[in-house]
């Protein structure tokens, strides 16, 4: 027997060997190491996003402010709607310093039923409501019998207090639309040069110096809109700043201004915007009666008391 080469084939088949089980040490060590990275990346995501989902999060805001005015529904077209419609019974037009608008009374009530609801409601805005589309619908307010509706830019809701809607429809005792009110915002958006991630506005509530959200608290939604914050430019002009709405444990609600981190509750923003925005309404009158003896507005003699 050749010794020396047995000798030879042996070493050769163990360096083989060894070369093969530290190949496969190797590749299990970097499996585990991406393995544990990603793990740890993704509960440090989760530790400072408290519990909320990265891949939820809205895109970065765009817009630095919206300038806003309303416009005139008595020209433009834009009453042609109501004016052309043969269950108007009166239309009242709108216009002062703080408002410009329109009310309608309907000659015969419309019906939403409860069962179809939201196709009713849906159906009456497109024969009655000019631009329809631009408004998200709101809280229904049962002891006013109001249904309610906000104007919208990009798919984000122009906030304004709960009774100061730009779109409301009127309901009577038996569930029937007998009139609505609108205002609408021409939008103007300034493009923003610096503006926080979603993710700062949800670590500007975790800052020690707000003292918001705690260790064991929950982000439960993040959205955004639009909140007016500053007096008027001009006439009719009102400058809506974005803001993260930040829901902590599915109960609070916070705004982080998407430039300046400022954060508010969402009352404090609303108990600031009420005694200018809050508005009272043209009054609709029922089926049938005089829009004279229920104090009609013509022309803002009865005005809303808002902005």
């Amino acid at each position: 027997m050749d010794w020396a080469r047995t000798k030879t084939i042996f070493i050769v088949v163990f360096l083989l060997l060894n070369t093969f089980l530290l190949s496969s040490y190797l590749e299990q060590q970097t499996n585990y190491q991406e393995s544990s990275a990603s793990q740890t990346g993704g509960e440090e995501s989760q530790q400072r996003l408290y519990g909320y989902s990265e891949e939820d999060l809205p895109d970065r805001i765009e817009q630095l402010h919206l300038e806003a005015s309303y416009v005139d529904f008595e020209s433009g077209g834009r009453s042609q709607k109501v004016e052309n419609n043969s269950n108007i019974n009166d239309i009242t037009y709108i216009s002062n310093e703080r408002l410009i608008g329109m009310s309608a009374t309907l000659e015969e009530p419309v019906e939403i039923s409860e069962d179809n609801r939201n196709e009713d409601l849906a159906s009456f805005l497109n024969n009655y409501v000019w631009n329809a589309g631009d408004y998200e619908q709101g809280q229904m307010d049962e002891e006013l019998n109001r249904q309610y509706y906000y104007q919208t830019f990009d798919d984000k809701q122009i906030y304004k207090p709960e009774t100061s809607a730009q779109l409301e429809l009127v309901f009577n005792e038996q569930n029937e639309i007998v009139g609505f009110r609108q205002s609408y915002f021409e939008l103007d958006a300034t493009p923003a040069d610096s503006t926080i991630p979603a993710e700062d506005a949800i670590e500007a509530l975790g800052n020690p110096s707000n003292g918001i959200l705690q260790t064991n608290d929950t982000v439960s939604d993040v959205s955004v809109g639009y909140f007016n914050q500053v007096t008027p430019q001009g006439e009719n002009v009102y400058l809506y700043t974005p803001m993260y709405i930040v829901e902590v444990n599915g109960e609070s609600r916070y705004l982080v201004n998407a430039r300046t981190q400022r954060v508010q509750s969402w009352e404090q923003v609303m108990e600031d915007n009420g005694e200018e925005d809050i508005m009272v309404e043209p009054e609709v009158p029922e089926n049938g009666s005089d829009p004279e003896e229920n104090g009609s507005a013509e022309n803002g003699e009865e005005a809303p008391a808002n902005e």
